[in-house]
């Protein structure tokens, strides 16, 4: 199973689950505990949300991917691996602050 935890420069970052072993763009990931069951619960709850073209659904939809990467970072070893869903937090995240009007450091 692959899903999309976000969107940086334009292109989808894939999060993928091969026997075992999860995989961030085809690279594997030292994420504890990763199952099957996680990743579809996480797509449903992406695929629940009724489409809009309005801006609102990006933010809430990386609003959910936010709270599915800090997940995955408590699992996460090493540090590569952390910085690595750190940088994706934070786009996504950033585009939640985006959306609200947080973005600025006023």
């Amino acid at each position: 199973m692959e899903v999309c935890i976000a969107y940086m420069r334009g292109k989808p970052v894939m999060l993928a689950l091969r026997d075992g072993i999860p995989y961030i763009d085809d690279e594997p990931q030292p994420i504890k505990g990763l199952t099957e069951e996680e990743l579809a619960t996480f797509s449903a709850a992406i695929g629940q949300i009724p489409y809009s073209p309005d801006e609102g659904y990006n933010a809430l939809v990386n609003a959910r991917r936010a709270a599915f990467l800090v997940t995955l970072l408590g699992r996460a070893v090493g540090d590569e691996c952390v910085n690595k869903l750190t940088h994706i937090l934070d786009s996504v995240h950033y585009d939640v602050l985006e959306y609200l009007g947080e973005d600025t450091d006023a």
